[in-house]
């Protein structure tokens, strides 16, 4: 029987905020990466850069514990494969290109807005599909608050001489779409480590990822050095070890509960907007801040576990 912790400990929220800050950071670095690699070899890099470097380490870990490579892989049965390339390819790799699209025209600030439509569609789909995560009044309450903070901070001051156009915000909305698909079937997925289940899933990306960007894209022989380490940086952080702690923090709380780095990731990404991309931040942020902030802490309140 499934349970889904309602009351959320000291590593639960730590490992919530470590999140916001390395997927906040993601959105600027993605604007990096396009300014001289086409998007879906930035996807691409990443997701190799993830799949070998988790791969790696798993079975560098069971060969120093004594046991045999393959063991980490033996719990995996054809359920959780499926389940688990799903979300690597539909609801990982496809969103990770879209943004890429998306930040070829749009700010990364307002990337990270659009993708605050990511806690609406999880509510959606987990309410029909996992028992212990229904859309309750207060959660309801709560995830309503969060987009009335997401609408004050996209308000026309947040667009004010950003040339955000109609194709990269609608690319950016469809990702967080796909994004709530992969934080509902992580969690529907049999249980695994979330080591071996993160590299099921930036493996099973890179797969159709690495042919994908042979035939669509040429090789980006003259990548900057800027653009190159902004690759590398998504690859390491925002995907491999952001993949694991967004997996154990799933199977720990829950999707709704994860969903929440999208309501306070534009926060962080305002700032670093405005610190280092030279981004304009319309003063409605800090409304916002109180908005957002009091609809995570009235959606989560609550004790307990519910079967």
């Amino acid at each position: 029987m499934d349970q889904t912790r309602t009351s959320r400990g000291t590593s639960d929220w730590a490992c919530l905020i470590a999140l916001v800050i390395i997927w906040g950071t993601a959105f600027a670095a993605i604007s990096v990466a396009v300014e001289t690699i086409d998007p879906i070899w930035v996807v691409t890099g990443r997701l190799v850069i993830a799949a070998v470097g988790l791969g790696s380490w798993m079975i560098l870990r069971a060969i120093m514990q004594g046991k045999s490579w393959r063991e980490p892989f033996f719990g995996v049965n054809s359920r959780s494969l499926v389940v688990l390339s799903f979300v690597g390819v539909v609801c990982t790799a496809a969103p990770f290109l879209l943004y890429a699209i998306a930040a070829e025209t749009t700010p990364s600030a307002v990337l990270a807005i659009c993708n605050g439509g990511t806690p609406m569609f999880t509510a959606l789909l987990a309410h029909g599909l996992i028992p212990g995560d229904r859309l309750t009044v207060r959660r309801a309450i709560g995830v309503g608050l969060g987009f009335l903070g997401l609408a004050v901070l996209v308000g026309p001051e947040a667009f004010n001489g950003t040339g955000a156009g109609v194709t990269g915000l609608a690319a950016a909305i469809l990702g967080a779409a796909l994004y709530a698909g992969g934080n509902v079937g992580t969690r529907l997925a049999p249980r695994l480590s979330p080591l071996t289940s993160s590299v099921i899933i930036t493996g099973s990306g890179s797969i159709l990822a690495l042919p994908a960007a042979l035939i669509l894209a040429p090789v980006p022989m003259g990548a900057s050095t800027a653009s190159l380490a902004a690759v590398a940086f998504l690859g390491l952080l925002p995907t491999a070890l952001a993949m694991i702690l967004y997996v154990w923090l799933i199977q720990r709380a829950g999707p709704m509960f994860v969903s929440f780095t999208t309501y306070l990731s534009p926060l962080w990404a305002a700032g670093i907007g405005l610190a280092f991309m030279n981004e304009t931040i319309g003063a409605s942020a800090v409304a916002a801040l109180g908005l957002i902030l009091a609809g995570v802490a009235i959606a989560n309140r609550s004790s307990g576990l519910r079967s």
